[in-house]
């Protein structure tokens, strides 16, 4: 019966994989110059000319977008992130437009195969788990997604991984690196901290926190404090314009809400959510350490007040963390749950009336924690886990 599972598995991987490559190669030319790519490489290039100020300027990165793309992005979308962001475009600003994309989507999957290795390394499965993790993460739709849009979620992986590494084995730098670059989306940032924090790690918390601050302060270099006020109110924009396309769980009731009570509950959840990790990582026992890291990290997307697709490649790092509890043997297989969430992600790329995906990843959090708790009655498994 395992031996007929471990193959469906695998069968169902392979399909994935093959349908993301399918995704990917027959994206059009269209398609990639109205990708998101275009407004960090029109932001990257402002950089390199000496305009930093304008990036968060309609009126100048619009008409930018348009050209770059030969018309064929929304001049309105507005570049909504920390200017650091923008910096690891600029050199391929040196580069035509499509072939920068091509470029930068080569250098996604090496940011996405270094953190597998990272994880690989720090909390080991076993000899084949690596070359599966790999395939399984080419098969997540988050990947697609990320390779489509030539978006910046593989430093945020990455990022994400060298915070876990900073908890595994308290390193400063480690903090330092991953507080860097998942801050540049900072809405995922703060269940790590808690993380970090759970551990008793205050210097690297304070570094990972020093490293955050330096990104969110990088847009004064686009005008000083008006340059952070215009990437604020670029942030709040966007969010309020996309909340209902999340793919965290603000996506799934926001349909249902009218006006603006979608990004206040978004907002509300979010701190509600952080509050009860940081009652948790104050009064939790050691002996549960793994099971609070893919806790906290599952939260970090589910509950996050604005999540896009490609974002949830997050998603790998309590992918991770689920099978090291099930080597422990204190919960069951998590493969199951991992592939219902990659089928409710290929709904939720169709854009659908609400997101399934959070759904899937809460009742995954659900049973397996409820698994895990009875299991926990055992001290040798609470100990080992």
């Amino acid at each position: 019966m395992r031996a007929r599972w471990q193959r469906l598995t695998v069968a169902v991987v392979v399909a994935f994989v093959i349908a993301g490559l399918l995704v990917v190669g027959h994206q059009s030319s269209l398609a990639r110059r109205s990708a998101d790519f275009t407004i960090n490489y029109s932001a990257a290039l402002l950089i390199r000319e000496g305009h930093p100020d304008a990036i968060y300027q309609r009126d100048q990165l619009g008409p930018l977008m348009l050209r770059l793309s030969d018309r064929a992005i929304d001049p309105r979308l507005p570049f909504d992130a920390p200017l650091a962001l923008a910096l690891p475009w600029v050199p391929l600003t040196f580069l035509p437009l499509e072939l920068a994309f091509h470029v930068w989507q080569i250098l996604t999957l090496c940011l996405l195969l270094l953190a597998l290795m990272l994880l690989a390394r720090w909390l080991p499965l076993g000899r084949r788990s690596l070359p599966l993790a790999i395939a399984a993460l080419l098969a997540f739709p988050a990947t697609w997604a990320l390779i489509s849009e030539g978006q910046s979620s593989g430093l945020l992986l990455l990022g994400a991984v060298l915070l876990i590494g900073a908890w595994r084995h308290d390193r400063w730098w480690m903090a330092a690196a991953g507080g860097l670059l998942l801050g540049l989306k900072p809405q995922y940032l703060p269940a790590y901290l808690i993380l970090l924090g759970a551990g008793r790690h205050w210097r690297t918390l304070a570094a990972a926190v020093l490293g955050a601050v330096a990104v969110g302060l990088s847009p004064l270099l686009a005008g000083g404090l008006n340059g952070l006020f215009a990437m604020v109110w670029s942030a709040l924009e966007a969010g309020q314009g996309v909340v209902r396309y999340n793919d965290s769980l603000i996506g799934t009731v926001s349909p249902l809400l009218p006006g603006r009570l979608p990004t206040i509950l978004g907002f509300s959840l979010w701190a509600l959510a952080l509050a009860a990790l940081a009652v948790a990582a104050w009064r939790r026992p050691r002996a549960h350490g793994i099971a609070f890291a893919a806790l906290a990290t599952a939260v970090a997307i589910l509950f996050s007040p604005h999540a896009l697709p490609y974002d949830t490649v997050l998603l790998a790092v309590p992918a991770w963390l689920s099978f090291v509890l099930h080597r422990v043997k204190a919960i069951p297989t998590p493969a199951p749950v991992w592939m219902a969430i990659a089928l409710a992600l290929v709904i939720d790329l169709g854009s659908p009336f609400v997101s399934l995906a959070p759904v899937a990843l809460l009742a995954g959090l659900i049973w397996h924690g409820r698994v895990y708790l009875r299991r926990a009655q055992d001290p040798p498994t609470a100990i080992a886990a």
